[in-house]
């Protein structure tokens, strides 16, 4: 018989596999999601009076599927990805029959109520029978087009079910996520049972993404990295081992004065495979250098991004030869400085002074004074304070994240395009 592999959400299996043959869903989990989880004996003698096989506890991975989600998009598995390969799928199986609509397969999966599935799933089942017996009824999907899904035969379009196994676990997953009900469940990976029957080393599973999943952070500077990596830590922690920073004030690997333009320009003329976004202040000088660097021809694993444009920054107290006044400082002022909570007791009056005039960019570059003493107090924050003031660096991270996304997304499908296998 063997022993059983199993990543489920809740009660329901999106993927399985048997002594040596299973998929790695590492990238899914940190170390810090090894738990105890739940897995079932599919004894008939061990159901419980209900009919539900007996729970039993060992060890594994479990992640609530809100931070599955985000880790999933981050891997490329965005809601475009899932329905571009659905769609593929069809096309590389060669499916005369119309198959059913991916906002149909969409719409079904996010009203699942994953809480209501049972654990009790049969055996031995022949390819594409698995989907037809059990999952279809499950996230009725039957239709009247369909209704003979119900019968057990074998229906004339067989091959729809085989399409949907095929389907992918993480797939599924990220539709599962459109239900919100299913957010706070957890995804879990019991790979314990496997270990204990001898059919894998504990070493086999390991968690994190990666380094072609990974994303190398270019800033400015060193205060950009620091900020960056605290914020992650606080606020986004389960998505943090994703990325990794190089600023240009340490350790720059080229010849001059560290400039972030001319190392884009050194990591596209190596043709560097790395995902790279390259992250420029939102003042005068930065969005001048922003602005070269979008002239640039830069392969689709880099991205250039600014820190955003935000209303909180338009009415900023600035000094300059006019004297004290509210101004925008949104593309003239803003470091990242600016996006820290500058209201804190016992810290100065956020004031941000005029400088020079940048050619490049039309306008008067500016700087917040004490910029140190408002990076300091976040550094110094042991755990996320609910009397800080985060909203302007989670603006930051979700642009961020947003580019990388975007990298990812392009990867996924690009990848996929020139591959005929099914999708895991």
């Amino acid at each position: 018989m063997g022993t059983m592999i199993c990543l489920a959400l809740g009660k329901l299996e999106v993927d399985w596999g048997k002594n040596n043959f299973f998929s790695d869903h590492g990238a899914l989990f940190q170390p810090s999601d090894l738990k105890q989880i739940p897995t079932y004996d599919e004894d008939e003698d061990e159901e419980d009076p209900e009919g539900e096989p007996l729970v039993l506890m060992d060890q594994g991975f479990g992640k609530p599927l809100r931070h599955v989600r985000d880790r999933l998009e981050l891997m490329g598995y965005t809601l475009r990805a899932v329905e571009h390969h659905y769609e593929r799928l069809h096309r590389m199986h060669g499916m005369s029959d119309k198959p059913i609509p991916f906002t149909t397969l969409r719409r079904a999966l996010a009203k699942v109520d994953v809480t209501k599935v049972s654990g009790n799933y049969s055996e031995d089942y022949d390819p594409g029978e698995f989907v037809r017996k059990e999952i279809l009824k499950r996230l009725a999907l039957a239709s009247e087009r369909h209704h003979y899904y119900q019968t057990g035969s074998r229906p004339d379009h067989w091959e729809i079910d085989l399409l949907l196994e095929n389907f992918g676990a993480n797939g599924a997953l990220r539709l599962l996520a459109e239900n919100p009900a299913n957010l706070d469940l957890d995804v879990t990976w019991d790979f314990g049972p496997l270990v204990d029957a001898g059919w894998a080393e504990r070493e086999e599973f390991q968690p994190g993404p990666t380094p072609e999943q990974r994303f190398l952070i270019v800033t400015e500077g060193s205060s950009d990295a620091k900020i960056l990596q605290k914020a992650l830590q606080l606020l986004r922690p389960h998505i943090a081992d994703f990325f990794r920073f190089v600023d240009m004030e340490e350790g720059y690997p080229f010849a001059g004065t560290g400039n972030l333009y001319r190392f884009t320009q050194g990591l596209a003329g190596i043709g560097i495979l790395n995902n790279t976004v390259l992250l420029y202040d939102n003042d005068a000088e930065g969005v001048a250098k922003w602005r070269d660097t979008q002239k640039l021809t830069l392969p689709p694993n880099m991205r250039p991004m600014k820190l955003p444009d935000l209303k909180a920054l338009k009415q900023v107290m600035t000094v300059g030869p006019s004297g004290r006044k509210r101004a925008n400082i949104n593309q003239r002022a803003a470091a990242i400085e600016c996006y820290l909570d500058l209201t804190r007791p016992g810290l100065p009056e956020p004031v941000v002074r005029w400088g020079p005039f940048n050619k490049a960019s039309e306008t008067y570059h500016g700087e917040l004074e004490h910029k140190t003493q408002y990076m300091k107090h976040f550094l110094d924050l042991r755990a996320a304070d609910p009397a800080y003031d985060v909203s302007k660096i989670e603006a930051v991270l979700d642009a961020m994240v947003a580019e990388c996304v975007a990298i990812a997304e392009h990867n996924f499908i690009d990848s996929r395009a020139s591959r005929s296998e099914p999708w895991k």
